[in-house]
């Protein structure tokens, strides 16, 4: 956490006035010199993100923003304290690493797949060549499979390739989160009642009162330690309705580095898709 504080401006100069202004005492001219100036700016450091804290005197709160060009910005009083700033930074994780997102998402340069012979197919953070074949020369009768480092997709199914797709992928991602659990029961003080595999649009994840916990089959497509975050963000939602501070205590206690994880999910997950 670095307090490099800065002035952006010097003093400025008091405007000329028709009116005589009385003398100060010697004791209050810094006060005043300080309210005159301009705002302090510095950085602040909060894991693996660097905000510009611009200070004012004029300021009574604390805000927290993203421009345009993608800089974390806070707004504060002068002298704030970096506990504070921490504080605010933790309560509104949640907004800012999910406008993190938005914005990698938005300036992601969108490509559908092709379903050919040599195109790149991810999953599990890895990604694996597409090869179209007719399916008399196949070794295995599924019109998708994975196998020897490559795709394979019959070619007469070419037409249903993303369809096929994401059937792969949500199978998959189904039977992966499974054993996951099975891992996991000991550790969850609340159990969920199913894990289903759907399409959540541009969400992840998500957890019911029904206690039913849903991922999105593009989570097949993340590294697993990503697909691991995810997950258990939506359990811990199974104990914790919210994202207070109970929240992300109890998700700190089943994965220490989660803020890593959310953070890499924010910037790089628009590139995981078909």
């Amino acid at each position: 956490m670095r307090d490099d504080r800065r002035r952006t401006d010097e003093p400025r100069q008091e405007a000329a006035s028709t009116l005589a202004a009385p003398e100060l005492n010697a004791d209050l001219k810094p006060d005043l010199n300080a309210a005159l100036a301009g705002p302090a700016e510095w950085n602040f450091q909060w894991h693996d993100l660097t905000f510009t804290v611009r200070e004012s005197a004029r300021r009574k709160t604390v805000s927290l923003g993203l421009e345009r060009d993608g800089q974390l910005l806070i707004l504060a009083p002068a002298n704030t304290p970096p506990g504070q700033l921490e504080r605010l930074v933790t309560a509104r994780q949640d907004w800012l690493y999910g406008k993190l997102a938005e914005r990698a998402s938005l300036s992601t340069s969108r490509r559908e797949r092709e379903y050919v012979s040599g195109e790149g197919f991810w999953h599990a953070g890895r990604s694996y060549r597409l090869l179209v074949r007719p399916a008399a020369e196949s070794p295995v009768s599924a019109p998708l499979s994975l196998q020897g480092g490559r795709f394979r997709l019959h070619q007469e199914h070419a037409d249903q390739g993303r369809a096929l797709f994401t059937e792969w992928y949500a199978e998959h991602l189904h039977v992966w989160a499974e054993e996951q659990l099975r891992q996991l029961r000991p550790r969850l003080r609340v159990q969920p009642s199913r894990i289903r595999v759907t399409d959540l649009g541009h969400r992840w994840g998500a957890c019911s009162a029904a206690h039913e916990v849903s991922l999105h089959w593009r989570v097949a497509l993340l590294p697993r330690r990503m697909a691991e975050y995810v997950l258990l963000h939506e359990l811990v939602h199974l104990e914790h309705h919210h994202h207070r501070a109970a929240f992300w205590d109890r998700l700190g206690v089943l994965l220490p580095d989660y803020l890593d994880r959310k953070g890499w999910l924010a910037r790089h997950g628009a590139d995981y898709d078909l």
